[in-house]
């Protein structure tokens, strides 16, 4: 598509886009960056639901960062290029252990720390890690699936890592005695601060610099894992200059609005989905940003502490926390009256919630598009542009077409599937060759998703050519459920589709065809409990005596969707 009308929303940067105006391009190079140019500042913060809180600046954190590096090389014994999992919720050590992994020349993958052990041990298996770094709120899920991976090293991390000493005694004694929180492991493991001390003690003799004198920014530097249509999930690779220039892009787009001083951004999105990761993060880290990382909006009441103790100047969410802050009576304007950024990502964002938000605070939400495959975002809405219910315009660097069944553009207006090339698309799927080839052709990355774009090159996302559910923006696959179901006894069939829900956007519902009545709605949520995370879980389980196949007997899910409504 030569014809590209949005560039008009762009300025004369984003206009002329080339990566050498980016900097850093490796993830050590933009950490050393960091250091040098913003030193001294807050860079990050964990603040608990309490109110307790604990920060390092971009010195420290490169410092910690250091040491954990010299751990996995020096103690550990890694090699550069193995594979490091980081599992836990948002937290300093999370970003210590990410810049670590990558000051190692190693690579991360990021685990979701809600996972269950079988979901932990394909993602620990997949990439194979040798490492693994997990919270020890979850450190019981260890004991089950650890033997059946090649990780050779447990570290295990907590919140309260960086306290200090006496304040972290006393929380720590009531999350474990009081709270009961922190489940005993039998596996033997270390501490995340044995790890970074014991770096820390041979860090005078080792050659941090040595470890990545190797990296090129093409080289894979995280495994994130998306759902798959096939049910398991698939570890995208991506490489240091596809994130980094993807933040890069999200920072071009919202030219303008950034404090030269740096941002104070409430993380509330988890940092082990791409969203936060290289939107917020890894931007944060580039432009000298303050990133206030809450580990759990759940009850929101967790956030409050946040927004009264912190000038919160860029926040990014889902349509579903929009919604639901809308209704707590502590949430007030003047909490985010200093916002000079609010993004919405990973959900549609509807157009009511967005109305509504902007009633009563004043903000415009700003939603964008994007997917793991890309790094992050593809469209964003542009400044002094924001339409609500669209997704905005192609991101600077970034080529974005809507095409048909053959591969040709459509008209304007007229729907087709939204494909994509530039610099932030993945390398590839781990493992996944063919997955790969019918995911990138030719360059292009297929997202699966239809929409159509306008005459100034604003996109709307009408349907998804895929079957995955969107649940509070997490895909979910339907294969994955239907599998877990399937292994049951007495089940025949099972077809898996999602369906409209006010609170999450969509949920798994779940149509089951049973050979005997010993499967029962309650037999069925507790094999789904067991195998999988919360939010794939069934919110509706129908007994059906069929379910729509093709010739082959695949699940005709459009039809199966279509009957439901009806």
């Amino acid at each position: 598509m030569t014809d590209q009308p949005w560039k008009k929303y762009y300025t004369e940067e984003a206009q002329n886009f080339d990566l050498a105006n980016m900097g850093a391009q490796t993830f050590p190079e933009m950490l050393d960056r960091a250091a040098r140019q913003f030193g001294p500042r807050k860079a990050l913060t964990t603040i608990l639901p309490s109110g307790a809180e604990t920060s390092v600046t971009f010195s420290e954190l490169r410092s910690e960062a250091e040491n954990f590096a010299v751990y996995l090389r020096e103690v550990v014994g890694l090699k550069a290029g193995e594979t490091v999992a980081v599992m836990t919720p948002n937290c300093i050590g999370f970003a210590v252990a990410s810049m670590g992994i990558a000051k190692a020349g190693c690579i991360a993958t990021n685990v979701n720390p809600l996972y269950t052990a079988r979901e932990l041990q394909h993602q620990l298996s997949d990439s194979n890690a040798q490492v693994l770094v997990i919270i020890d709120l979850f450190g019981d899920k260890v004991d089950e699936v650890i033997d059946k991976t090649d990780v050779r090293q447990v570290v295990t991390l907590s919140l309260l890592e960086f306290f200090v000493p006496l304040k972290r005694a006393v929380l720590g004694f009531v999350l474990k005695r009081v709270k009961k929180a922190i489940p005993a492991m039998r596996r033997e493991h270390v501490t995340f601060a044995a790890a970074l001390a014991a770096g820390g003690a041979r860090r005078r003799d080792a050659d941090v610099a040595a470890y990545t004198a190797h990296v090129q920014p093409t080289d894979t530097a995280l495994y994130q894992y998306t759902s798959g249509t096939t049910g398991l999930s698939k570890g995208a690779e991506l490489s240091h200059l596809a994130v980094l220039a993807n933040a890069y892009q999200a920072e071009l787009m919202t030219a303008g609005l950034r404090d030269p001083e740096g941002e104070t951004a409430l993380v509330v999105l988890p940092l082990y989905h791409i969203t936060a990761y290289a939107l917020v993060f890894i931007a944060g880290l580039r432009t000298g940003g303050h990133g206030v990382l809450a580990p759990s909006p759940r009850p929101l009441t967790n956030l409050k502490p946040a927004f009264e103790k912190h000038t919160v100047t860029w926040f990014t969410g889902i349509n579903t926390l929009f919604a639901a802050l809308l209704t707590e009576d502590w949430f007030k304007k003047e909490m985010v009256e200093n916002l000079h950024f609010c993004g919405s990502g990973g959900a549609a964002q509807t157009t009511g919630v967005a109305q509504k938000f902007k009633d009563m605070t004043g903000i415009e939400i700003r939603q964008g598009y994007g997917m793991t495959e890309c790094a992050g975002v593809l469209t964003l809405n542009p400044t002094g542009d924001n339409r609500f219910g669209s997704v905005g315009v192609p991101v600077p660097g970034t080529e974005v077409r809507i095409v048909d069944e053959a591969g040709d553009d459509v008209g304007q207006g007229q729907p087709g599937e939204v494909i994509a090339r530039g610099p932030t698309v993945m390398n590839g799927y781990l493992n996944r060759p063919d997955a790969t080839a019918e995911t990138i052709v030719e360059g292009w990355l297929h997202s699966g998703d239809i929409g159509v774009m306008d005459a100034d090159g604003f996109i709307e996302i009408v349907d998804r050519k895929k079957d995955m559910i969107l649940v509070s923006g997490f895909n979910v696959a339907p294969n994955e459920i239907e599998e877990t179901i399937s292994r049951m006894p007495g089940v025949a069939q099972v077809g898996v589709v999602g369906i409209p829900d006010d609170k999450t956007g969509e949920v798994p519902a779940a149509f089951v065809v049973r050979a005997d009545d010993s499967v029962t709605e309650e037999a069925v949520l507790a094999a789904c409990r067991k195998g999988l995370t919360n939010y794939k879980i069934p919110k509706l389980i129908q007994f059906v005596d069929e379910v729509p196949v093709t010739l082959s007997g695949k699940v005709l899910r459009r039809q199966l969707r279509q009957d439901y409504l009806q």
